[in-house]
């Protein structure tokens, strides 16, 4: 089963991008055939059942929430209709989550941000919106070229919780994805899990840290 990629923080100016809302949560992944339906689910790194005591529950609110309505895209669309198999791709998550640490009284959701079509790869961001844009996924923060007024923008956000991830596309090629934190958020990681934990975000590289 396709794991989603590690997104990193590096930024290309001048792109045309879609930004999406970062949610604060924990990656879990949900896979379709045609021939099976829903069959697969997993966390980033680990298969999983309804069974799971920390990560089951994700499973009964994505087939709840999302199951048949991705199901009647998949077999009714055009651009699906042929494909053999799709991932899921979302966000486990409730109001007091953070930085992957989830609260136990909280009523958790699920929100997908991402889906890969066999054999194709992730579904282009502007695809993502126009068809599956009806179903609940992260809200679309900006849409156009990516400039250092809209990265500062963010970083400096008091309304974003965790920040954006940055998806562009061109014809022929893959979707590629960058991620810009908020300081706020980085420095409850840095405050509330430490030193350490602010360097594994950006893979120990001090310099990209903005705060």
């Amino acid at each position: 089963m396709k794991q989603y990629p590690k997104i990193l923080h590096e930024l290309d100016n001048d792109n045309y991008c879609y930004a999406f809302d970062k949610i604060d949560g924990s990656n879990v992944r949900f896979e379709w055939s045609k021939k099976r339906g829903w069959y697969k689910f997993g966390t980033r790194r680990t298969m999983i059942s309804d069974e799971d005591p920390l990560f089951g529950e994700s499973i009964d609110i994505f087939m709840n929430k999302y199951s048949e309505d991705l199901n009647r895209v998949f077999r009714d669309n055009k651009l699906y209709r042929n494909t053999d198999s799709f991932i899921a791709f979302g966000e486990f998550f409730g109001e007091n989550s953070f930085a992957g640490q989830h609260d136990d009284n909280d009523d958790m959701d699920v929100v997908i941000f991402d889906i890969n079509q066999y054999k194709k790869g992730f579904i282009p961001p502007g695809d993502f919106i126009k068809n599956f844009g009806h179903l609940n996924i992260p809200q679309v923060i900006y849409q156009g070229y990516l400039t250092g007024e809209f990265i500062e923008s963010v970083r400096k956000s008091t309304v974003l919780k965790e920040g954006v991830v940055i998806k562009g596309y061109q014809k022929g090629n893959e979707v590629w994805m960058s991620k810009i934190k908020t300081n706020r958020w980085l420095m409850d990681v840095r405050e509330k899990l430490g030193e350490k934990a602010l360097l594994e975000e950006f893979n120990g590289d001090i310099k990209m840290i903005t705060i």
